[in-house]
């Protein structure tokens, strides 16, 4: 489902949502009538269950006018419906009026930042109630199941609404979890935008096509949020999908939608076994390789002056350095590469440096630019040589007392939009996370000279749900981070309220084993 993210129910609340309990008194709510008639549900069901619809919209209407009603399914990546003018417009007022009073909660880490209510299997407002129970109730759910051709379970559905400001946004995932002999089999979004909400406003529901090992590749669709429309598809494996960064410019308008699933049996079909599941190859993590004999330990000193700042170099600074970080595990070195250094590699850093650089995916696991080839980039070949060198792991031992043999490294660029998220399946492996930030530098008279948390593109350590470390990108600023097998990382979303992009060299070494 693409906006909600899943509370456990209590066994009341569970009950609740079987039975359609709670209090107060039930009114009468209905869709539209045309959405019920023969002529639409057939026409709808033959269309939505066709695997070769041809357009790449198919639409049915009932007149001319929007609130006449418009059955629409998008046929590519995977069949996605729209209703439009689905319920009564006075009856959806009323609802995000009840909403507005309950209490919400920021809703922020890897995969998403948006604001959501409490589940709303028990809550008693009168409009909360009526939709609960009429979504959840014979004549919606046997409605659903004509339009779409599914199976559903009466009485049981997950409900909770969502509120995206600017900047929020949910990125690529699929709906596909079970719970027990049930398995969700249709995501709804019913959206309660303003009237004016358009394209340019965002928080449009994304599709992303899958290549031939269903990986997420790129968003080939949209359903522009609408008031009063419902958007709906059934989940599966291919179904990925993202609700897209909301850019409002008026800051109090804010993309409302109540969203769920409806539930259906388990069957062998739609049962995902874990030895199901397209494991991701070896390459979405950077290769690991020895460190590279680059000088004699004799000639250390004359390749650190070269390359790094000259305090840093100091025996004293290092004691410094490898007290701090053998207190807290981690620490920065700001201005860390020799002024002259840092000059020449970002003249080198150019829109043509990175022009041949590739998107690295896949969607639901991360998205940036990487410069796999340096061949004709001299001064960034160097650097780069010179951080994957035993020189450098040197360096690093006399401020970690670590002893590193192995290391992987990726020059990188995050423009707007990228992102990284944890994956079960692409954990990276324990080491000494060392990153160095080569964006320009910014005035200090320049507004935009501090890094601001809601711009995104922050380094998050986490372990479990407890947040340990958070790394803002810098200039020249070298970070280094013992992360063990508990410790994860992710860098967040960057949003299209960041002021710049971010450039860096980001490298795991890995130390030699007690064995050897």
């Amino acid at each position: 489902m693409p906006d909600k993210v899943e509370q456990k129910a209590t066994p009341v609340e569970k009950k609740a949502r079987m039975t359609g309990t709670g209090t107060g008194q039930t009114q009468a709510l209905g869709i539209n009538p045309w959405y019920l008639s023969d002529e639409f549900t057939d026409s709808y069901r033959k269309a939505f269950t066709d695997k070769h619809l041809g357009p790449p919209m198919f639409s049915i209407k009932q007149g001319e006018e929007p609130m006449d009603g418009e059955g629409i399914i998008i046929s590519s990546p995977f069949h996605t419906g729209k209703l439009r003018s689905i319920l009564p417009n006075k009856f959806l007022l009323g609802l995000k009026h009840e909403l507005s009073e309950l209490n919400w909660h920021e809703r922020l880490n890897d995969l998403y930042w948006f604001h959501q209510t409490d589940d709303l299997a028990l809550n008693g407002k009168k409009h909360i109630k009526m939709l609960r129970d009429y979504l959840s109730g014979e004549e919606f759910v046997g409605f659903m199941e004509k339009i779409t051709g599914t199976e559903l379970v009466r009485g049981y559905l997950d409900l909770a609404a969502q509120r995206y400001k600017k900047g929020n946004h949910l990125l690529c995932h699929d709906d596909d979890v079970h719970r027990g002999k049930m398995t969700r089999k249709i995501a709804y979004i019913i959206y309660l935008v303003d009237e004016e909400w358009s394209e340019e406003d965002g928080g449009a529901l994304g599709l992303f096509d899958s290549d031939d090992s269903r990986y997420p590749t790129k968003v080939v669709s949209h359903i522009v949020p609408e008031f009063n429309s419902i958007g709906f598809f059934l989940t599966g494996m291919v179904s990925y999908h993202t609700v897209e960064e909301v850019t409002v410019a008026d800051q109090k308008r804010e993309r409302w939608s109540v969203t769920g699933w409806f539930y259906g049996p388990a069957t062998e079909n739609n049962t995902t076994e874990e030895n199901t599941l397209q494991i991701l190859p070896s390459s979405v993590l950077p290769q690991v390789s020895p460190l590279e004999h680059l000088v004699d330990t004799k000639d250390d000193q004359t390749q650190w002056a070269k390359w790094i700042n000259p305090d840093y170099l100091k025996a004293a600074v290092q004691v410094q350095i490898q007290d701090t970080f053998m207190e807290q595990s981690s620490v920065e070195l700001h201005n860390f590469l020799h002024p002259k250094a840092f000059q020449s590699i970002l003249s080198c850093l150019s829109q043509e440096f990175w022009h041949s650089a590739s998107l690295k995916g896949p969607a639901h696991l991360r998205s940036y630019l990487e410069k796999e080839s340096l061949a004709s980039d001299t001064d960034i070949r160097e650097l780069a040589g010179f951080l994957r060198s035993d020189s450098f792991g040197r360096f690093l031992a006399s401020v970690t007392s670590l002893q590193l043999v192995d290391a992987s490294q990726q020059v990188r660029r995050f423009n707007k939009g990228h992102y990284t998220l944890i994956h079960d399946q692409a954990l990276e492996p324990a080491g000494l996370d060392v990153t160095l930030s080569l964006m320009p530098p910014v005035p200090k008279e320049d507004p935009h000279a501090e890094w601001d948390e809601s711009w995104g593109g922050a380094t998050h350590y986490v372990a479990d749900k407890d947040e340990l470390l958070r790394i803002s990108p810098d200039s020249n600023s070298l970070s280094l981070v013992l992360r063990d097998e508990g410790t994860l990382r992710f860098v967040k979303y960057l949003n299209h309220m960041a002021p710049r992009d971010i450039q860096e060299i980001s490298m795991v070494f890995t130390e030699q084993n007690e064995d050897e």
